[in-house]
């Protein structure tokens, strides 16, 4: 019998088995598609929240905390993997908008260097690519960004390498819980029993406890297109006007997203390519030149205020969530594991645990 069940094989679910294992624990993960299949795999890898001044201090809190946690991952997925997950120091740029004063005052207070840009001509420096229409910004030249489907595949590596088990294809059909207490899971081919449960379902997270105590997360979709470029030609992350450009190195570019609350439904459509292609084009001209390569869909965990839960169960002795991450699950889900294990091993908490407890605010 494992110490621990993780309803949820994404980048959170994998991640804490990985640390969990590490300390010692015996994990089994259950994930209803392959590992990592869902917003895990579909995401931008930005680490950091787009717009962190407009975010909870709840969410800033866990996003420097990651950034400071990724380097160091990176490095050692790879030892355990060989595969490099591509996380690279690619910077930011901010542009269209009016929010210079909220963006220096966040940066003061977590001690981001940000940079505030009110010439063509400097723009250019950063970006040579970008629109000359764009004649100011916020520049963050230490923002980094990870290659989510690399990521997932070195987890899945590291999985092997340490011995952690897993079940894919396999939906978690109900919690089994006797006199309050936690005794494990059900799914359609048997019961596995354990004395702990984390669920890490993403968007799927809600659906496991039907009562006042449950976990406000619903799925809330966001389309992608990728562009087919050359290396080197585009050097730098840009967001303008709630659309982003994020250049891999291989010369790929994605360009992102759209936000819908149409339930379950990963259904890509023309609209969201015309419209994801138009906003690109207006950011970075050159992409006009460009095929575009693919367009895809996930589906984020949404909370109200995109705080997660992570958190004990207050009242079923042995449940416990990481889940809720909305556009962040990336760049939250270091320290979100961090203290996720923490809770779960019964150790002090590095990181306050009150704003993502379950009758928190989300």
């Amino acid at each position: 019998m494992p110490e621990v069940i993780i309803i949820g094989g994404g980048i959170i679910g994998m991640l804490t088995a990985r640390e969990l294992s590490m300390a010692g624990v015996d994990v089994l993960v259950i994930e209803r598609g392959p590992l990592g299949g869902e917003s895990s795999w579909a995401g931008g890898g930005i680490i950091s929240p787009l717009y962190p001044w407009r975010y909870s201090k709840a969410v800033n809190q866990l996003a420097e905390i990651s950034k400071t946690i990724y380097p160091g991952l990176a490095r050692q997925l790879q030892d355990e993997s060989g595969i490099d997950c591509e996380l690279i120091s690619s910077g930011l740029l901010c542009t269209g908008l009016d929010e210079r004063q909220q963006a220096e005052s966040w940066a003061r207070e977590w001690s981001v260097q940000l940079q505030t840009i009110t010439d063509v001509n400097h723009i250019q420096e950063v970006e040579p690519r970008v629109s000359a229409a764009i004649d100011s910004g916020l520049w963050m030249h230490d923002i980094m960004q990870i290659r989510n489907p690399k990521l997932v595949k070195a987890l899945k590596g590291s999985f092997d390498r340490l011995g952690i088990n897993y079940i894919e294809q396999m939906p978690v059909t109900g919690l089994v819980i006797e006199s309050g207490v936690i005794k494990g899971v059900t799914t359609a081919a048997e019961t596995y029993h354990s004395d702990k449960v984390i669920i890490a379902s993403g968007a799927w997270s809600s659906g496991f406890i039907r009562d006042e105590k449950n976990v406000a997360v619903e799925p809330v979709k966001g389309q992608m297109i990728m562009f087919k470029g050359e290396p080197g030609l585009i050097r730098r992350m840009v967001l303008s006007s709630g659309h982003y450009i994020i250049p891999r190195i291989d010369g790929r570019v994605l360009a992102g997203s759209t936000l819908e609350r149409t339930g379950f439904d990963k259904t890509v459509t023309d609209d969201a390519m015309v419209e994801l292609r138009r906003a690109a084009v207006e950011i970075i001209p050159a992409l006009a030149d460009m095929k575009i390569e693919r367009q895809w869909a996930g589906l984020r965990p949404g909370t109200e205020q995109g705080i997660p839960y992570i958190c004990r169960h207050p009242e079923i002795d042995g449940l416990y969530i990481n889940a809720g991450h909305y556009r962040n699950g990336v760049v939250l889900g270091a320290a979100s594991v961090r203290l996720m294990v923490e809770l779960v091993l019964g150790s002090n908490s590095s990181i306050d645990p009150a704003p993502y407890a379950l009758d928190a605010e989300h």
